[in-house]
This record gives structure tokens, sequence and C-alpha cells, in this order.
């Protein structure tokens, strides 16, 4: 149920990271590689790469022997840490209706019913790591 409310990029991005996760011992990774492998569009992966990568989740490598993969020198990844760099509305302060800002301050409709729930999943993404 969790993943189902997730954005498509972070879908597509933990469906990426996981493949590198269990794919980790061959190195750098390149991105026509994931693609294929996880069936994931190639120019929508790369831009998704590129802001793993900005957020020092993953490291890159150009060349011939270029590629990307998890950076060893981060702490565990959680599936949080990564929902969060793709910036997926269930993680922002955004009303899963109506696309704007939505707190106790600030309800929607929605939102008193929902926000015990979306606790629920972000503490799920929290205590989920990548490994």
């Amino acid at each position: 149920m969790v993943i189902s409310m997730l954005s498509a990029q972070s879908k597509y991005a933990l469906r990426a990271l996981i493949y590198l996760s269990e794919n980790k011992k061959d190195g750098y990774i390149r991105v026509t590689q994931i693609a294929d492998e996880t069936k994931l569009p190639g120019p929508y992966l790369s831009k998704l790469i590129k802001i793993l990568t900005e957020k020092q989740i993953l490291i890159s490598k150009r060349g011939k022997n270029g590629g990307t993969k998890i950076n060893p020198d981060r702490p565990p990844i959680t599936f949080y840490d990564i929902c969060e760099a793709i910036e997926d509305p269930l993680i922002k302060q955004e009303c899963v209706l109506f696309k704007k800002p939505c707190d106790k301050n600030n309800p929607c409709p929605f939102h008193s019913d929902f926000s015990s729930t979306k606790e629920k999943l972000l503490s799920f993404l929290r205590n989920k790591e990548l490994s």
C-alpha cells in the first residue's frame, strides 16, 4: 500500500536503487543497463540518477568504465531518504487531494482522517533500509 501511494518518480528511483543495491559488487553500472534490467525509461532514469547523485545518494563516474553506484560513504539509505531526494509529495507537507500546503494549521477536509495514516506511512519509509 505504501509504495502505491508514492509518485512514479519515487517508484522508479526505488526500483533503480534496489537494482544497484542487489548488484553493488559489480561496481559502477551504466544507466542503460539499469534501465534495461528494471524496464525503466532510460532518459527519465538518467534525470533521476542525476538528482540522486546531486543529493549524494549515488556517485557517478564518466568514461569507459563509468556508470553509477550507491555512495559507499553514506549511512544506510532509507526509502524515506530516496523519496525526500526525489521530493515525493507524500514526504512534503502537501495535501494529497489538492497539491497545496496542508497541515494542522491549514487543514484540508481530508487532513484529520489521513494524518495518522500518513504518519504510519512515513514511519515505514524511515525504517525501511535499502539494503
